[in-house]
C-alpha cells in the first residue's frame, strides 16, 4: 500500500494536479480573508486581532484534521513520543512564526512586495534543499526555473500600485522572516513526513502553532476583538478546511518528492488569489496576470524538465 502511494505521488502529472490544487486552496485565502475581515469589521492595522482570526483558523483545522484522522484515514492519533518535540517545532515555525511575522511585516509594509517577498519562501526552500539534501542539487535548469517564476509573481503583483524600494526591519524585514521560517517548516515536515503520517503532522502542527497564535492575539487586542456572525463563521469553517487539506496534500507530496522540486509551484498562490480575487472580489484581471500564469507555468517546466542521462561508456 505504502509502495503504491509512493509510486503514485511521485508521478509527474499527479505532483502536478495536487500542487495546483493545494496552491488553489491557499490562493482561495486572499479573497476569503478580505471578505472576512470586513464582515467581522477588522480593522486593518488590527495585527493582534488578524493574529488571533488566524489561530482560531488553524485551531478548526486542527479539529477538522482530527476529526478525518480517525474517520476516513483510520489512524492512531497518537504519534511518537519523540516526535512531539518535533511538531511543536513545525507548528512553532510553519504556524506560529511564519503567521506572526507576517501579520506584523504587512502591518508595516505594502500588499504589493508582501506578495513578492512572500514568493521568496520557495527559492528558500531551494536553497536550505541545497544545504541539507545532497541528493537535491541546484541545477542552472532549476536556477532558471525558479527566476522565471519568481519574476511571474513580481509581473502579477506589479500592476496593483507602484513597488516602494523603501525598506524597514518590521516592515519587510519581518516578511523576510516570515518567508525563512516557513521554508525551514517545509523542510522539518517533509522528515517528520518519513515517520508520521502527513495528516497527522498537519494536524498536530497546526494544534500547537494555533494555540501560540490565539495566546498572542489574545494579549495584544483581546479575545473579544474577533466576533462572528454565521455568514463569518461559514467562511472561516472554509478557510480551516483550505488550509487543512493543503497542508496536509502538501506534506504528502514533500514526503516523496524532493523539496528544491516541489517548491516550484508555491508560485502559483499568488496567481490563484489574483485570479480568484477578480471572481470574488471583482478586480479586473490584465494582461498581466495571464503573462505572469505564463511564465510561472514555463518555471515548473524548466524545473521538471527530465534531465537527458549522461552515455554509458561503451555505447
Amino acid at each position: 500500500m505504502e509502495n503504491k502511494m509512493q509510486d503514485r505521488l511521485q508521478q509527474k502529472p499527479v505532483v502536478l494536479a495536487l500542487s495546483a490544487f493545494a496552491c488553489l486552496l491557499w490562493g482561495s485565502a486572499f479573497p476569503f480573508l478580505k471578505i472576512s475581515y470586513e464582515l467581522i469589521n477588522l480593522p486593518p492595522d488590527d495585527w493582534g486581532a488578524k493574529v488571533l482570526f488566524a489561530g482560531y483558523r488553524f485551531f478548526l483545522a486542527a479539529l477538522l484534521l482530527t476529526f478525518a484522522a480517525t474517520t476516513i484515514f483510520r489512524l492512531e492519533i497518537r504519534v511518537p513520543r519523540k516526535a512531539l518535540p518535533w511538531t511543536f517545532l513545525l507548528g512553532l515555525l510553519q504556524t506560529a512564526l511564519q503567521y506572526f511575522f507576517f501579520y506584523n511585516g504587512l502591518a508595516y509594509s505594502t500588499g504589493i512586495k508582501g506578495s513578492i517577498i512572500g514568493a521568496t519562501g520557495s527559492l528558500f526552500v531551494v536553497i536550505l534543499s541545497r544545504v541539507y539534501y545532497k541528493n537535491d542539487p541546484l541545477t542552472p535548469q532549476k536556477v532558471l526555473g525558479l527566476l522565471v517564476g519568481f519574476l511571474g509573481v513580481m509581473v502579477a503583483n506589479l500592476s496593483k500600485g507602484t513597488l516602494d524600494l523603501s525598506v524597514t526591519f518590521v516592515g519587510e524585514g519581518f516578511l523576510l522572516i516570515s518567508s525563512f521560517v516557513g521554508a525551514l517548516g517545509t523542510i522539518l515536515a517533509k522528515e517528520l513526513a518519513v515517520t508520521v503520517h502527513p495528516v497527522l503532522v498537519t494536524a498536530y502542527q497546526m494544534f500547537f502553532g494555533s494555540v501560540l497564535l490565539i495566546l498572542t492575539g489574545g494579549i495584544a487586542s483581546g479575545l473579544g476583538s474577533v466576533a462572528f456572525d454565521w455568514r463569518s463563521g461559514l467562511l472561516l469553517l472554509y478557510l480551516a478546511f483550505a488550509s487543512a487539506t493543503a497542508f496536509s496534500i502538501w506534506y504528502s507530496i514533500l514526503k516523496y518528492n524532493r523539496a528544491g522540486e516541489v517548491a516550484i509551484y508555491r508560485f502559483l498562490i499568488p496567481i490563484w488569489g489574483t485570479l480568484l480575487s477578480a471572481i470574488f472580489l471583482g478586480e479586473r484581471i490584465g494582461l498581466n496576470t495571464i503573462g505572469a500564469l505564463a511564465m510561472v507555468s514555463i518555471g515548473i517546466a524548466f524545473v521538471n524538465k527530465k534531465r537527458p542521462e549522461s552515455p554509458m561508456l561503451g555505447t
